[in-house]
């Protein structure tokens, strides 16, 4: 729907609260490194600390 590829936030059209899907970001960041693997992207790999920083950096659509 973006068009953006790699980690971001569900768009707002299909986010009910947007602060919250911002603060599970910080539940994700103390996660210990591992692979991410989306549903529709390829896994990532960086860990979750590089996965919510980059998600925050792209921000809500």
């Amino acid at each position: 729907m973006t068009g953006h590829t790699g980690p971001c936030l569900v768009s707002r059209s299909f986010t009910h609260d947007s602060a919250a899907a911002l603060a599970s970001l910080d539940r994700l960041a103390e996660l210990p490194p591992t692979a991410l693997l989306p549903g529709h992207d390829p896994a990532f790999t960086d860990g979750p600390q590089a996965v919510t920083d980059e998600t925050r950096r792209i921000g809500l659509h």
